[in-house]
Formats: structure tokens, sequence, C-alpha cells
């Protein structure tokens, strides 16, 4: 629980990752450049408090530390990332997540992982996995690498998501993968044709393969930089509405601006705030995060918005400090109205405690379709 003023919030933050990134779990320069960009954009966005070897790979004593004792929060939802091809035993996948669970009782909830580009036979087995390791929601992510669309019309995806919602994962989890890009507003500025100046990132020393047997690194030709995975709108507008039971969580840079907020009339479409949350006390970006979060506010309520820090990127302590006494910038106050005590406890936690079904800091019983 976080206390301030003598008020009392419970904090879940939805977005945390438990990855490992190191050099010796890194294929080749794909892997490399992936890894390279997420240490960048962690002292960029974190400075660089956080001991490297804890950025690259996050440890149990970190959590303890950054999320749970440093960070007020009292429940983590893990996102899983998988990315095969970049990885030898993957980014972040949901079986570590299973046995960190297991280690940690009492602090994680679990999001299984669904790749709708690997077709039908990657979704077998999935409700036997959710109710095996009680997940409450499922993340779309790539299990080789990012491809460019995620194809979301298939019947296939419709039966398998009403399948793990019946047996408990009521949530699906969409655009919520680490960002290594700039802020959203200038990607959506960049997307309808500004100019957007930027620096390409070094890569470390560390980052710096070689070859078995070989002193020659693996690099020999210029790396391209790893796709990110995007879907088409009306894709996404027919699933949500197919399966109005389930929830919908998207991440707030995953689509413009305008088009992420004429979803709101979905009633069960949800934001996660993660990536503009960063930029939430910066001096030169206090306007563009007031109107991001300010359209977000008006577009889907404090009701349907979630807090996310995702961690290791971004430690969570600060986001929930200035969140709790967040106020619009005087040329905003007369847009956007400041968020009253009872929207700052829906977005810190509320929200996120009745969609995963956290009852007082714990866990419930998901509820569970039984046949016959």
């Amino acid at each position: 629980m976080y206390d301030v003023d003598g008020e009392t919030y419970l904090v879940v933050d939805a977005q945390v990752h438990a990855w490992d990134a190191s050099p010796h779990n890194q294929a080749g320069p794909a892997g490399e450049v992936f890894a390279a960009d997420l240490l960048r954009r962690h002292r960029e966005l974190d400075g660089s408090a956080v001991p490297l070897p804890e950025v690259e790979r996050v440890t149990e004593d970190g959590l303890r530390r950054d999320v749970f004792a440093g960070g007020h929060v009292d429940r983590a939802v893990l996102q899983p990332v998988v990315l095969g091809d970049l990885f030898v035993l993957g980014f972040s996948p949901v079986a570590w997540h299973a046995e960190l669970a297991a280690r940690m009782p009492g602090r994680f909830v679990l999001s299984g992982e669904l790749d709708p580009d690997a077709g039908q036979p990657g979704a077998r087995g999935i409700a036997a996995k959710v109710r095996r390791w009680d997940m409450r929601g499922l993340t779309f992510c790539e299990s080789r690498r990012p491809g460019g669309r995620m194809e979301l019309r298939e019947t296939w995806l419709r039966r398998a998501l009403a399948r793990c919602a019946a047996s408990g994962a009521g949530v699906v989890h969409l655009g919520v993968a680490p960002s290594a890009g700039p802020a959203p507003w200038r990607r959506w500025r960049a997307a309808a044709g500004q100019r957007v100046h930027g620096t390409a990132p070094r890569l470390p020393s560390w980052a710096e393969p070689v070859r078995s047997g070989s002193a020659l690194p693996v690099r020999t030709r210029p790396v391209q930089r790893v796709a990110s995975a995007g879907f088409d709108v009306a894709h996404f507008r027919e699933l949500a509405t197919a399966l109005p039971r389930t929830s919908f969580v998207l991440g707030a840079g995953c689509l413009p601006a305008d088009e992420l907020c004429r979803l709101a009339r979905l009633s069960n479409v949800h934001v996660l705030l993660t990536e503009i949350l960063p930029w939430i006390s910066a001096t030169d970006a206090r306007a563009e995060f007031g109107r991001a979060f300010g359209e977000l506010l008006l577009a889907f309520g404090p009701e349907r918005l979630l807090f996310g820090s995702g961690y290791p990127l971004v430690r969570p302590g600060r986001l929930v400090e200035q969140l709790a006494e967040y106020r619009f910038p005087d040329e905003l106050r007369g847009r956007y109205r400041d968020l009253d005590l009872d929207a700052r406890r829906a977005i810190l936690g509320g929200n996120a405690a009745r969609l995963y079904g956290i009852e007082g800091g714990r866990l419930a019983p998901a509820i569970v379709a039984r046949r016959g």
C-alpha cells in the first residue's frame, strides 16, 4: 500500500517484465541490438542508478527492492515476451514467470503468451496452461521476432480466447511489449509526416558477442533495427465486439491518440499508461503528457485506465508518487479536470484489481466455467 497525506492506495503495476537480455542469452546481432536499445532507453528514462547486470537480467532481489519495497507496489502483473529468434532461451517467457511466482508467493499475477501469427497449432493446450498456472490474462506477443502486423481476424483465435476466458484468463493484453522508441507523441507526429530528430544508440562493449572458437565478432554487416509489431484497428474492433465478456488492455502508445480514443466506444477496452507515464514530471514534455493523459481520461474515464511502469525500464516508485499528486499544467486546466481521490485510487490499482480478481491485495480464486 502507498500512504500519502493520510490516504492509502492499493497499487497494482500492470506491466512488469522479468527478462534475461544478458550476452549469453543473445542469439546473434538482432538480440544484441534489442538489448542495447533497452539499456539505452532505461538510462534515458530512469538514469543509471540500477546496476547494469540488473537491467540485463531481472533478479528476485531487484524486484523486491525496486518494485515491492521501494516501488510501493502490492501486486505486479508479469507480461511475457518470447522472441525466440533473438534470445536463445527466450526473452521473458511465462515458464520463468511461473517459477518466479512460486518463489515469491502473493506478489504476482501471471499472463500467458499467445502469438496470433503462429496459427492455431500455437494455441494448443493454452487453456490447460491457464488453469495450471492460474493465469488471469493473455498477452499477444511474437514467439520468434516482431514481424509486422498481427492477424486478429482468425476464427480459431476467437475460440481460443473464449476457452481461456472460461478457464479464468479473461484479460487480453495487446501492444504492451517493452518499447525502446521515443515518446508516443513524437512517434505519432513522425507517422503524420513530421520529421523527428534522434540519434542511433551506440552499442556497448558488452554487447559484442563472438563466434564459438573464434575471436571474430558475430556482426559482419550492419544490423537492422527490430521492427515493432502492429495490428489492424478494424480487425481489433471486430475481435473486441465478438468477445464482449473479455477485457482488452491496449498500450497507450500502440496507436495514434485519435484512433485509440475512438476505441473507447467499446466498453471492454482499457488502456495501460506505461508508455506515457515516464514523462509525467518531465519539464520539456509537461504539456505533451498532459494532453495525452487528458484525452485518454476524457475518452475512457478513470475507470478504464491502468497504471504500469514497464520495470525494469523504469522503477515504479517515482511514478506512483507523482501520479498520486498529479495536477494538470495551468494551460490545460480549462480543458481537463484534475483527478479526485477516487480516480487516483482507480488508476493506481483499483481498476487492475477488478480486472485480475485481486481482493484486498490478495488474488481471489478465478471464476472458471466448467462443463457439465
